[in-house]
């Protein structure tokens, strides 16, 4: 269920990043041909960036993509290794949740007061801050199932698992 939901935020991320190539374009057209632009661009492109950016965490974590700096890492043992990735799910965890919760309160406020943006189209707020919850809440979850099977993994020492949890064999480098 979780993963169809991270597909689905995936697919609304790439429909906002076509719209903010369309809107940018046309804001260009529009400026160069005409001399006018679309009314509130700046705040259309600004909240398509943030379901851009983080509607997709979730799925990219889920599939273990995101950019690692590895020259600790290959320094470590194998039970070195999955400690050090139990931890960094941890703390990652542990830095999101608070995100998460101002994230909610920022939504929770825009729906309830019903806040806009001062522009000539007087856009609401809720979709861009529902948005950057959405995708905190999903990142969120799915970092919990991962903290889950890390910690599993380094308590009982299952270094098979560092193959699944790293994108390349080539990290588990036999010590000695």
């Amino acid at each position: 269920m979780l993963k169809k939901i991270e597909q689905g935020a995936l697919l609304v991320a790439g429909v906002c990043i076509v719209a903010l190539g369309l809107m940018i374009t046309l804001t260009v057209v529009t400026r160069n041909l005409f001399g006018w632009g679309v009314p509130d661009d700046v705040v259309i492109v600004r909240e398509l960036m943030v379901g851009a950016v983080f509607l997709p965490l979730a799925y990219v974590t889920a599939d273990y993509s995101h950019i690692t700096i590895e020259f600790l890492f290959k320094r470590l043992g194998k039970h070195g290794k999955l400690w050090m990735l139990a931890m960094g799910t941890l703390i990652s965890l542990l830095i999101l949740i608070p995100l998460a919760l101002s994230a909610w309160q920022g939504f929770s406020h825009a729906a309830s007061s019903g806040a806009y943006f001062f522009g000539e189209l007087e856009l609401p707020e809720w979709p861009g801050r529902f948005a950057f919850f959405a995708g905190a809440a999903l990142f969120i979850m799915r970092l919990s199932i991962i903290l889950v099977a890390d910690f599993k993994a380094a308590i009982s020492g299952n270094t098979e698992y560092l193959v699944q949890r790293t994108d390349a064999e080539q990290n588990i480098v036999e010590e000695g």
